[in-house]
């Protein structure tokens, strides 16, 4: 662990602040005494008070590292106070030692090198409390912010994986008519041909398996949605006196990407309109940090009733994608075509 990790940008800017304000104290008080103000030495404590708060930040920063968050409030003020306490004493002491005309204007009488010695240390003490304290409470703002960001995140996910799961649980639930016509046309098959009938009887088999929800702690991947809209897309061709011609083309590096179950097939079957029409494409792809997934049809329905079909499908991505996702449809007389874009890892 590296002892001042952390320490940045927003430590400086305190630091700088926090000089320019006691510097503007001690210019008050020099004032309001009717002192002699000379713009070198103003700028050479400034300097001296920049340091020193930069000596105290660094220690908070340091004490935080080597404490943990399971530390109190009492002992990240006290530990992180002496250490800068310390420093700042033997750093004001070396300044001074070497250059000593930066304090000579105070006219301070000390009756030992003890005495100033503990007089800087006090002084050092009662920086380092004010500022240690305000960047203490910062700290203690900075970490409650970011366990309500945390928590928030955890309720997402908790959401989106309960929302999953009754996806799941809806891929699960066929729909009865569906699994009734076709259980029909598979007897009709094997009245006119044996061979016709084992077809049939193989096309409803596959769309179960894929319908029905497999490992609940998998994933459902593009791949899988794409297995779903064909075994689909078969079945219905079983029951169909003309299927439409369907084109399907998933990019090879998009088949392994998350999709959630069941956004497919409702725009499959959204685009199909009732089986009018004769020409289905379905494009995936992955876009930059997007999952790109296009489903066009020359359906002949009318739009009324295209957005009740494709309502729940914005729902779902509403809530498990928090307005990071979009779906654009569009209808005219001969097309419909709707273009799902979500985020991709």
């Amino acid at each position: 662990m590296r002892l001042f990790a952390g320490f940045g940008r927003r430590h400086v800017l305190i630091a700088l602040g926090f000089s320019f304000v006691v510097e503007l104290a001690h210019l008050s008080y020099a004032w309001l005494g009717k002192e002699e103000l000379r713009a070198g030495i103003i700028a050479i404590w400034t300097v001296l008070y920049f340091l020193n708060a930069l000596i105290g930040l660094a220690c908070a920063v340091a004490s935080d590292n080597l404490l943990g968050d399971a530390a109190g409030t009492a002992k990240r003020l006290i530990v992180p106070m002496l250490a800068a306490a310390i420093v700042a004493t033997v750093w004001g002491e070396t300044v001074l030692y070497l250059w000593p005309w930066i304090e000579a204007k105070e006219h301070m009488v000390f009756l030992s090198t003890l005495h100033r010695i503990a007089f800087r240390f006090s002084v050092a003490s009662g920086w380092a409390m004010l500022l240690i304290g305000l960047y203490t409470m910062l700290q203690a703002s900075r970490r409650a912010t970011e366990r309500l960001h945390q928590t928030q995140l955890a309720a997402l996910a908790a959401e989106r994986h309960v929302l999953e799961g009754d996806l799941r649980a809806m891929q699960g639930r066929v729909d009865p008519e569906l699994l009734f016509d076709s259980l029909l046309e598979v007897d009709r098959c094997y009245a006119r041909d044996a061979e016709a009938g084992q077809e049939a009887l193989d096309a409803l088999i596959r769309f179960l398996r894929a319908a029905l929800p497999g490992d609940a702690a998998a994933t459902a991947t593009v791949a899988g949605e794409q297995e779903l809209a064909e075994a689909y897309l078969a079945l219905v061709a079983q029951r169909a006196e003309a299927s439409p011609q369907v084109d399907i083309s998933v990019a090879p590096e998009a088949r392994t990407l998350p999709m959630p179950a069941m956004l497919l097939l409702p725009l499959v079957r959204w685009a199909l309109d009732g089986r009018s029409a004769t020409l289905l494409q379905i494009r995936a792809q992955r876009r930059d940090a997007a999952l790109e997934v296009s489903v066009r049809s020359n359906s002949v329905g009318s739009a009324a009733s295209a957005e009740p079909n494709i309502a729940g499908v914005r729902e779902r991505l509403a809530r498990l994608f928090a307005g990071h996702a979009s779906l654009d449809v569009t209808i005219s007389a001969d097309t419909r075509h709707a273009r799902l874009q979500i985020p991709a890892p």
